[in-house]
């Protein structure tokens, strides 16, 4: 005779969560790749959600970007609904090309997240860009923004993932909210540059020869410049480089 399977209120909780974590196992995925070709562009903009953002400057003259989907859901019938209802939108209008990732979890202009979602969705772009284009990056999950090499203007959004651009040139904003900040410069900026962090590290370099009004400010934590610096109650005023002075 088989032993009897005896249960006690200790074990309810154990049993439910052997039960959830195979359900969780069960999870299907489906992930695609497409590129995506773009003649003409002056002006990128990339409005993501859930997935990291990859630009890099090329010697081409098109705009040619990869992105990779991936969807999971716990049953086929909320994979043919995530299948349905999350969308790349594209629009060309002249030298503009917008990407937006959208779904019934934007709000008007922006994005908005409802409990009990029945799937989970994530795309990730790699893009090839012309060195001086310009950009409008911006993403909220699971999220990292890369930029090299590029010289046009830029206005850089995340919320939580960093943001890192390389070897790069033009003016803008850089800002997130849960993650660092790394931009070095290959060419000092022409126009006014923002950079914030609610929750990292703001790492800017510049080039020599600098020669701006800064405003620096910090909740949490310490504040440095490796240039000369003469300091008012409203601004501080970069020139040369020097040594490593923290700022008051």
């Amino acid at each position: 005779m088989k032993n009897p399977l005896v249960v006690t209120r200790g074990s309810v909780l154990g049993l439910t969560l052997l039960l959830a974590v195979a359900a969780q196992a069960q999870q299907l995925e489906d992930r695609s790749t497409e590129h995506k070709s773009y003649a003409g562009v002056r002006e990128l903009i990339i409005d993501n959600v859930t997935g990291a953002i990859d630009v890099s400057a090329s010697t081409g003259s098109s705009v040619e970007v990869e992105v990779e989907k991936t969807l999971r859901a716990r049953s086929q019938d909320r994979m043919a609904l995530a299948k349905k209802e999350v969308v790349l939108s594209e629009t060309q209008q002249g030298g503009l090309v917008r990407l937006m990732v959208d779904g019934p979890f934007r709000c008007g202009s922006g994005v908005c997240f409802h409990g009990g979602d029945a799937y989970e969705f994530e795309y990730n772009f790699k893009v090839k860009v012309p060195r001086n284009i310009n950009l409008d990056l911006r993403t909220v999950n699971k999220s990292h923004i890369f930029v090299e090499g590029t010289s046009g203007e830029f206005r850089i959004n995340n919320v939580n993932g960093g943001i890192e651009m390389r070897d790069v040139e033009g003016s803008g904003s850089v800002h997130t909210v849960n993650g660092p900040v790394k931009v070095p410069f290959a060419r000092n900026p022409t126009g006014p540059a923002s950079f914030k962090s609610v929750n990292g590290v703001l790492d800017v370099s510049f080039r020599s020869g600098l020669n701006a009004d800064v405003k620096m400010k910090t909740l949490n934590g310490g504040m440095y410049t490796d240039f000369n610096a003469s300091v008012s109650s409203r601004k501080v005023v970069c020139r040369t480089p020097a040594r490593v002075e923290p700022m008051p």
